[in-house]
């Protein structure tokens, strides 16, 4: 396995009618403690969170906490809420004894200053109770124009638990400058496409929805990189990058997920199931990432024996 530590943004399991089924998550659990995964992002974007009800979303984490393996890390994403309802998804989780507590800023109207955003963060962390808490950076989704490595730095003195960025932006230089304002926060690059480039600026750890399936390729790629073979890097990484030009959003790719791991059903809302031109792409892609993630794992197994 790769020095690299690798999280799954875990998807949101239903039934067939399209409610949570949390009885799916031991299954989902043992899957990505199968394939090299370190921990799970719980009510992320690829949680479904905007689509879940808050009793929803405290029913899955709960579920996933009473699952995951011995040694499974596990992550929490509480915001998308007014601030009373995050805190208290924040104290819940902490009750429960997860590693990580995360949250975006608010986004339905972005605050007037990074100092206000900072403000509501703390407010959120001060809840989690001294669990270590992680900014979620993921302006595709939110709109935000104001830069993490802004909030992470004047969050120094703010919030003493922060001790992480999940950064899902393909902004590298900014990349570079979180890491430049803070090395003292872990960063969690979030965007699985861009794994290569992200080794080249020194990460160390990722969360990301493709790693529900892909993650022996992605650790295949990494220890490539380590030894020094950047281009057979760059080549095992290729389906990654495949994906991305393909994927029409969420959906599609949670379907895809479904191919590769335990079926935990189609997603809700707007990202709804998939077009009848999204599931032919899906079926002509699938064989090749079956053979080609048997083939990373094949030779992780081969190199354990040596």
């Amino acid at each position: 396995m790769s020095r690299f530590e690798f999280w799954a943004a875990s998807l949101a399991p239903y039934d067939g009618a399209g409610r949570v089924d949390v009885s799916r998550i031991p299954e989902q659990a043992e899957h990505l403690r199968s394939i090299g995964v370190a921990g799970a992002f719980v009510n992320g974007t690829s949680g479904e969170f905007p689509f879940l009800t808050i009793e929803e979303r405290v029913e899955i984490l709960e579920a996933w906490v009473d699952a995951r393996p011995e040694g499974f890390a596990l992550g929490v994403q509480v915001g998308g809420l007014p601030l009373e309802p995050t805190r208290e998804l924040a104290a819940h989780a902490a009750g429960l004894g997860v590693d990580l507590v995360s949250s975006v800023a608010p986004y339905y109207g972005q605050a007037s200053s990074v100092s206000h955003t900072v403000q509501w963060l703390a407010s959120v962390a001060q809840a989690a109770d001294g669990v270590p808490f992680c900014y979620y950076q993921i302006p595709s989704m939110t709109g935000s124009t104001q830069r993490p490595s802004e909030i992470l730095t004047v969050a120094k003195e703010e919030i003493p638990t922060l001790t992480a960025v999940k950064f899902t932006d393909e902004d590298l230089m900014e990349l570079d400058a979180i890491q430049q304002a803070r090395p003292d926060v872990r960063v969690y690059f979030g965007r699985d496409e861009l794994l290569p480039a992200a080794l080249a600026l020194g990460a160390g750890s990722a969360i990301g929805s493709l790693y529900n399936g892909m993650a022996p390729l992605a650790h295949a790629a990494v220890d490539a990189f380590d030894s020094g073979e950047v281009q057979r890097a760059y080549a095992l990484h290729k389906p990654f990058r495949d994906v991305a030009r393909v994927a029409t959003g969420p959906g599609f790719v949670k379907e895809l997920m479904n191919e590769l791991g335990p079926d935990v059903g189609p997603a809700r809302g707007v990202w709804g199931s998939v077009t009848a031109a999204d599931r032919a792409m899906i079926d002509r892609i699938v064989p090749s990432l079956r053979e080609a993630i048997a083939e990373a794992q094949e030779a992780q197994a081969s190199a354990n024996i040596v």
